[in-house]
């Protein structure tokens, strides 16, 4: 019977039914162990449960040489890049640490870094809470006594660089993810980063359908619409990001004006307080309903609720008023 390379669809619908055979077996051990354990220990290991989950699936699929229940669904198989005989064991176990174990480890370390970053401006009884709650023998609690010793060596101006360059690492990796997929549309190979690593393609054990081309060129504009979108995202993000670059320099020529010699001279013993962090009020802020505020509390509040803190009145952001000159 000949064979032909599997085309985007079939992948697609291969990915769909693996994925929905590990939410099966990754629910039933999440139960099982709920059920055993309790509820507390099951939301300390549920990540680590669903992590074994995957592996025992795709160890006693894509390791042992089998296909998945997915390739079996729509009669494709792996091969390696000679595209003659099927991946090396080698090559398959690559695969699988990348596909289940390199994600899982990932996300552990960005969010226990991002995590040691912003412990400063956090109590000691929230962090020591937080560790509480990992447990002494759990990969986190590791990893975190591995970023305390790492974090530790950087001074604060150098923690306060790092903390954006981690959230913009993990935009990047969703990005990455979203050029990949595009990719894949065009050219047909490599749905999974995973598989594009390992080098594993597929071939379809049916013969090659009269469809085959139709399905492919459906598939080329939907990853040319894909880049497209992917550019203008992107576009879109570098723009935000130069406003609020812009924003914070105004804030840094607002805050100057309070240690200027006249601004210290004219302050009064009793200043007006902010009702957001109860301080004295800097650089005073109006919002539409006549309240004010420190132009840095207000400006902050209304990242999470367009609305007046006081009596609740909805505005846009754009609306607050800058009181220069005002004590």
């Amino acid at each position: 019977m000949p064979l032909a390379p599997a085309n985007q669809a079939q992948l697609i619908r291969s990915s769909q039914k693996d994925e929905y055979y590990q939410t099966f077996l990754r629910n039933n051990a999440n139960e099982a162990f709920q059920t055993l354990a309790g509820s507390k220990r099951w939301l300390d290991w549920r990540k680590e449960i669903e992590l074994l989950s995957d592996l025992v699936y795709y160890g006693l699929t894509t390791f042992s040489a089998y296909q998945t229940l997915g390739e079996e669904y729509v009669s494709i198989i792996q091969v390696d890049p000679t595209k003659h005989k099927i991946p090396s064991r080698a090559r398959r176990s690559f695969f699988v640490l990348c596909h289940a174990l390199l994600p899982y480890l990932l996300d552990k370390v960005l969010v226990c870094l991002e995590n040691e970053l912003e412990r400063g401006q956090e109590s000691g009884s929230g962090v020591r809470r937080r560790q509480a709650a990992a447990g002494p023998w759990s990969l986190e609690s590791w990893l975190r006594r591995w970023m305390q010793r790492a974090v530790g060596l950087l001074s604060e101006p150098q923690r306060r660089a790092c903390l954006p360059a981690v959230f913009v690492l993990q935009q990047g990796l969703t990005f990455l993810h979203r050029l990949h997929v595009a990719l894949f549309y065009i050219s047909g190979s490599f749905y999974h980063v995973s598989k594009r690593m390992a080098g594993i393609t597929y071939l379809r054990v049916m013969g090659l359908n009269s469809n085959d081309r139709t399905i492919r060129s459906s598939y080329r504009l939907l990853g040319a619409l894909s880049l497209l979108q992917l550019v203008i995202t992107v576009c879109l993000q570098l723009n935000n990001f130069r406003q609020r670059q812009r924003a914070r320099q105004e804030w840094k020529l607002y805050r100057n004006l309070r240690y200027s010699p006249q601004r210290t001279q004219s302050s009064s013993p009793k200043a007006a307080r902010c009702i957001l962090c109860l301080e004295e009020r800097r650089h005073s802020t109006s919002t539409p309903c006549g309240h004010l505020f420190c132009w840095e509390c207000i400006t902050e509040w209304c990242n999470t609720k367009a609305e007046c803190p006081l009596c609740r009145e909805k505005f846009q952001p754009h609306r607050l008023v800058y009181l220069r000159n005002y004590s």
